[in-house]
């Protein structure tokens, strides 16, 4: 019987060959996934901190302020900062932001969900960011508002949980208080993840003349269009925007909201032990309860197929048909 025999090579060529063949791999997987590390550890290629020409992106903070107990919050202590392409994060005060005008007539707002520090905030409101211009047409400009909210992970961890629910009611406070300072014309979407979505709602409560903590606020002229709102995997109760519930008067001041739940979620499973209601549950896991009023604005949807059990941004962002009609929510399309 015939056999070839092959040359053998030095074994440092083998470990070059090796070593090469790893690299190459794990880029290529890296590239087609869409997502890279840049060596400075921020996000580039598709996610990268660039935004269209035209478009303005914005990162409030409000971990440097307190919450709790009290009739009002400084809201104008906020830290913002402004994307500038070429230097990166600038800073500037909240006059600055109140009165910067609209590129577009068009603000959205993205709220991160729970155990997010300051660098995964803005990692996520970029691609929110990203989503949200996808397909949008370039003449269509937008100003994009991260919105950064004290949900760093501490131990214990359900106590951790059920201290970050009770502040996204005081967030609500100061998102509705930036809301408040854009023009009544202006067209304004506002999305969120997890816990985030406690925030939306209770800032829409609060806008639609509801109370929180013994917080008002002023009376002020309505936004003309009302909100869009898109909740993924929401944290929040699912009869929270039941009238009566905790923001019974959210829809008062919402155009249309969308609401993709998914029913095989392992962590809103157990919302009551954040909530601390018995028999509570979460709005991300089984949907909002609603009236037959309330329905007309409301759009649910399961999508545990697509997001499957893991309470996972990553899974609702690469979710391509939740995110397009999403999409129509947040870019003010037709309905």
């Amino acid at each position: 019987m015939n056999t070839t025999s092959f040359p053998r090579l030095p074994f440092r060529t083998c470990l070059f060959a090796l070593l090469l063949l790893v690299v190459t791999t794990a880029n290529v997987l890296a590239d087609s996934s869409g997502y890279r590390e840049s060596v400075d550890g921020y996000p580039c290629g598709y996610h990268c901190h660039t935004p269209r020409p035209g478009d303005e992106v914005y990162m409030i903070s409000t971990r440097c302020l307190p919450g709790g107990c009290g009739w009002e919050l400084p809201f104008e202590k906020v830290q913002i900062w402004h994307f500038v392409v070429g230097e990166g994060w600038v800073s500037i005060d909240w006059k600055e932001l109140t009165e910067a005008e609209s590129p577009g007539g068009l603000t959205s707002v993205y709220v991160h969900g729970n155990w997010m520090n300051s660098y995964w905030a803005q990692r996520r409101g970029w691609e929110m960011y990203h989503e949200l211009t996808r397909d949008l047409p370039m003449d269509q400009k937008v100003r994009h508002v991260i919105w950064s909210w004290p949900t760093q992970e501490e131990k214990p961890a359900l106590r951790s949980v059920r201290q970050n629910t009770v502040r996204a009611d005081d967030d609500a406070y100061y998102l509705a208080s930036y809301l408040r300072t854009l023009p009544t014309t202006e067209k304004v979407s506002l999305s969120a993840f997890s816990l985030g979505a406690r925030v939306v709602t209770g800032a829409c409560h609060l806008l639609g003349g509801g109370a929180l903590h013994g917080r008002v606020l002023d009376k002020s002229e309505p936004n003309q269009h009302g909100y869009r709102v898109a909740l993924f995997s929401a944290g929040v109760s699912s009869c929270a925007i039941w009238p009566g519930g905790h923001h019974g008067q959210a829809l008062n001041v919402v155009d249309r909201l969308y609401n993709a739940f998914n029913s095989c979620d392992r962590v809103l499973k157990h919302y009551k032990l954040a909530s601390r209601r018995r028999g509570d549950q979460a709005a991300g896991y089984i949907g909002f309860a609603l009236t037959s009023e309330q329905r007309k604005k409301v759009e649910q949807v399961n999508a545990a197929n697509v997001l499957g059990k893991e309470h996972s941004w990553d899974n609702v962002v690469c979710a391509y048909c939740v995110m397009e009609r999403a999409r129509d929510y947040l870019q003010w399309k037709e309905l």
